[in-house]
Order: C-alpha cells, then structure tokens, then sequence
C-alpha cells in the first residue's frame, strides 16, 4: 500500500475492506520477453520478468530502444525474443 500511495491521493486507505494481489509473469524459461511481437512486428514487448523487473529495467530499456533503432545486439536480442517460447514448444 505504501507504494501505491503517490498513485491514488483519493484512495481512502482507512477504510480497506479487503487485499488482492495478483501474479507476476513469468514465462517457462524464466526469461523475460523483450522484442517484437511475432507476426505484429510494430508491436514490441517488454513482459515477463517476474521478481527481476527493477533489476533488470536499464537493460530493457537498452534492449528495447536497440530494438527500436536497429542498433540491438541481434544475440542478446535473440535470447529475448518474444517467439522463442513458441519455437520451443511452449507457447
């Protein structure tokens, strides 16, 4: 709740009735998803990292902005790759 405080100044915090959380994604390989969308390559993702999201969040971002100018690593690039789960017969 603390966290989420800045966000919702209206949120009547006194008065909670009850407390949800959901998940974090996580894909099988533990591997977030950075990269384009297959078969929609004007759509990029940046999901799937799990309990590592603030840790790994420059690297996304430089990943992505790579991705983006074409200027990415294609192996790093690769290794992220949104349709690499489908190739493994995961998706």
């Amino acid at each position: 709740m603390a966290a989420a405080r800045p966000y919702l100044p209206g949120a009547d915090w006194e008065r909670q009735e009850q407390e949800w959380m959901g998940p974090r994604p996580m894909t099988p390989d533990a591997l977030p998803l950075i990269g384009p969308l297959p078969g929609r390559p004007r759509i990029v993702l940046a999901t799937g990292h799990n309990m590592l999201g603030l840790m790994l969040a420059t690297a996304t971002e430089r990943l992505v902005a790579g991705l983006l100018t074409g200027e990415a690593d294609p192996g790093r690039a690769a290794r992220f790759a949104p349709g690499r789960s489908v190739r493994l017969g995961r998706g």
